[in-house]
């Protein structure tokens, strides 16, 4: 039986692995700004608490602390709350941006602070983090919300090399499209204030989400299910050590092997250029 701390608990990724959690007789920490969107976890067993990763970084460890003082310790932390912005550079605001990376980035790393004592002291753990296959790629006038999860990616895979003597493992997990309610009407994903100049680059971000919203490829129930297994090391895990960076979603795939192919005959064209700018043993 693990015992799990899991940010973002009100929808999508967070509330279906919160649940197959559950399912498999563990203890969950279920997080949500507001409680009362996840009283059906609570109905289940889950201790539910108020958590918003925009507090300052004192309020949140003081919360995550209080949480788990009951249970003594935690085994493993989902990181998984976050928002979206869709916007140009120019179009979203400083505020905006800044308020993107309090919850997306900054927000992860002060839960993660409050949760790594525990781990350290027990000498094993698990830390995950949501990611987006956007963390491998870029993607016109989506470019904060894919700085954000490019910056969890690098940050994930420093702290694995940080805490493995530990005996604690960290992946980033990065789906593709599922059908969460990332685009639901109640997200606010566009910046206040648009800019006419990129209202012809926009609109095609504009048709994808409405074209998308409700019928993504990918199926939330059963990636919870493989977060579950990966971050407690069952199932396919089992016996084998945690990636670095699991990719979800046939689309993620798809996505990620262009990448890799594309990026790997960038680097060989240039070879030649990059290995130039070596001293020469002369001198």
């Amino acid at each position: 039986m693990a015992i799990w701390f899991i940010t973002g608990c009100s929808t999508g990724f967070g509330h279906e692995t919160a649940l197959a959690a559950l399912a498999r007789g563990d203890k969950v920490i279920a997080t949500a700004r507001n409680p009362n969107d996840v009283n059906d976890l609570a109905d289940k067993g889950a201790l539910v608490i108020a958590l918003d990763l925009s507090w300052p970084e004192e309020k949140i460890q003081s919360a995550v602390n209080v949480a788990i003082e009951p249970f003594g310790s935690v085994d493993v932390l989902f990181n998984n709350a976050g928002v979206n912005m869709v916007g140009s550079l120019e179009e979203v605001s400083s505020k905006e941006a800044r308020a993107v990376f309090d919850v997306n980035y900054w927000g992860h790393i002060s839960v993660t602070r409050a949760v790594l004592p525990y781990m350290r002291a027990q000498k094993s753990g698990t830390i995950g983090f949501n990611g987006s296959m956007l963390g491998w790629m870029g993607m016109g006038c989506v470019s904060t919300y894919t700085a954000t999860k490019w910056a969890i990616a690098g940050l994930a895979h420093c702290l694995r090399e940080e805490v493995k003597d530990w005996g604690i493992n960290v992946t980033v997990i990065e789906p593709g499209f599922f059908r969460t309610q990332v685009f639901g009407e109640r997200k606010n994903l566009f910046p206040e204030e648009g800019m006419e100049e990129y209202k012809v680059s926009m609109e095609p971000i504009r048709n994808l989400v409405t074209a998308v919203n409700g019928r993504q490829p990918g199926d939330p129930e059963k990636a919870a299910r493989v977060i579950v297994e990966a971050l407690t090391g069952k199932g396919a895990f089992e016996g084998k050590e945690l990636p670095a960076r699991l990719v979800l979603g046939a689309d993620a795939v798809g996505q990620v092997e262009g990448i890799l192919g594309l990026e790997k005959s960038s680097l060989e064209e240039w070879k030649s250029v990059s290995v130039s700018t070596d001293f020469t043993l002369a001198e």
